[in-house]
């Protein structure tokens, strides 16, 4: 089939661009007809075009011809045919306890919650549930993970509902003295970790590493170098010792390569991904802000439906790395090891008081001890202290401030505009070069009083101002 659901970016993707962007992780996908786990078939086959293809056992002719709606991928969680559990297992460092988190979509609670279905955990498919969960909005929220503790040991768990009574199994720990390995997230004492599903670890990226054991502490593993060790501790949780490791592995090197394969994981470089613009805080695992817009910095290319759950026409590329991203509700990136989710909120808008700032005018200004000031002119801005005489000049101002807001100008007292007589006088008075007097200028001109008079005197005289015949031709005085 050409096309399924994908479960971590929560929106239909082609199998094309799945298998560009390594999206080989157990249970990611799900047949957009029927809701059954698939997986990417011949990502690299030179034969034959990528696909999805059902786990054996599953013969639906009608799922192997599905398309869909051609040219079109629904970014819509509601796309989803499976009304399964979405799970993932959580290690968390304040409490030390694993978790199992599980989300519904808002549909998914609203139909569960009036057939009131029960959500049911076991360590093994036959035995009893260990935890019973109803599920109903009091309980789960759309698309929000919510945190089960887990109490009973299992290195793997069995999940289902008591709509169908299908249970499904979901690996969480290794055997023996196999570790496994969970990407961190958060600060150093705090942090939470998400169980890798995936055989593919990546470089220079955080894990949090657990080994266990029943009876003894188990004991560390002798790492090579480049694997850079954080924190090593011990702690005890579901009736089992563990040893727990936070480290990154800075290089690839065949040491490294040789002791990850027989834990049965294999590196690759890793992916860069950070939110730029607009500012965020996390809550629940998701980055949010207040803007339609987000400014994104990748190493790889954004592609529509095969790392984002965006549209083609909603990413907008820039040079370097950079995009700009249109934000809708959950918006998801996600390729390798770099992962970010993003949502918006509306901006909370508190009561406030409108201050309207007062404007004074004066050529002297002597700083009262009322608030802070600011001196701006041509060389800059300058603060001024209590008592200061300041002398205001043309394209000067003075601003005051309150609590890092401006209450208040001050500008230079408005010169008087020269007109008419006075200002005929004082170019005069202050430009004294004089040049031969030409009639013809001033034969189409339209002359006031003073020019007239002005004129009459530069014919006899034969020399005129030329700085006053150019405020005449300009109509000016």
């Amino acid at each position: 089939m050409h096309k399924a659901y994908d479960t971590i970016l929560q929106s239909e993707v082609s199998a094309e661009l799945a298998s560009q962007n390594s999206g080989f992780e157990p249970y990611r996908y799900e047949c957009s007809n029927c809701g059954e786990e698939v997986f990417v078939a011949a990502p690299y086959s030179t034969r034959m075009v990528a696909h999805f293809r059902h786990r054996s056992g599953n013969n639906d002719v009608e799922c192997e011809n599905y398309l869909g709606q051609y040219g079109t991928i629904s970014t819509d969680s509601s796309s989803r045919r499976n009304n399964r559990e979405r799970a993932e297992f959580y290690y968390n460092n304040s409490t030390k306890t694993f978790s199992l988190a599980l989300r519904f979509s808002e549909n998914e609670i609203q139909s569960y919650e009036q057939q009131s279905v029960d959500f049911e955990l076991r360590t093994k498919d036959s035995d009893m549930p260990f935890r019973v969960l109803k599920i109903n909005s009091m309980n789960f929220s759309p698309d929000v993970p919510t945190l089960i503790p887990l109490n009973n040991f299992s290195v793997s768990y069995y999940l289902s509902n008591t709509l169908n009574g299908a249970s499904r199994k979901y690996d969480f720990l290794k055997r023996g003295s196999t570790p496994t390995f969970f990407k961190l997230s958060g600060n150093d004492n705090d942090f939470k970790a998400k169980l890798v599903r995936s055989t593919v670890l990546y470089t220079k990226t955080q894990y949090f590493v657990s080994l266990h054991s029943q009876y003894s502490v188990p004991q560390g593993v002798r790492l090579p170098e480049g694997i850079e060790v954080g924190q090593t501790f011990h702690f005890n949780t579901m009736n089992r010792k563990f040893l727990g490791y936070v480290l990154s592995i800075t290089d690839k090197t065949p040491s490294i390569d040789c002791l990850l394969k027989s834990w049965g994981y294999q590196l690759e470089a890793s992916e860069t991904l950070t939110l730029l613009w607009p500012p965020s805080y996390l809550l629940d695992d998701a980055s949010i802000i207040a803007s339609d817009y987000a400014y994104i910095f990748s190493s790889f290319e954004l592609q529509a439906h095969g790392n984002i759950n965006m549209h083609s026409e909603e990413i907008m590329k820039f040079s370097q790395g950079i995009s700009k991203v249109k934000v809708k509700p959950k918006t998801k990136i996600f390729k390798k090891n770099a992962e970010i989710v993003i949502d918006k909120v509306a901006p909370t808008v508190d009561r406030y008081n409108v201050i309207t700032p007062y404007k004074n005018f004066a050529s002297t200004f002597t700083v009262p001890d009322d608030g802070t000031y600011y001196l701006f002119n041509h060389s800059g801005v300058s603060p001024l202290t209590n008592g200061q005489v300041v002398f205001l000049t043309p394209n000067s101002s003075i601003v005051r401030y309150e609590f890092n807001f401006p209450v208040g100008y001050i500008y230079p007292c408005l010169q008087k505009e020269l007109a008419g007589e006075e200002l005929l006088e004082d170019i005069l008075a202050h430009y004294k070069r004089m040049e031969a007097f030409d009639s013809t200028r001033f034969s189409t001109l339209v002359l006031t009083k003073t020019t007239s008079k002005y004129i009459e005197k530069c014919k006899i005289t034969g020399s005129i101002n030329p700085v006053v015949m150019q405020f005449v031709e300009e109509g000016r005085i």
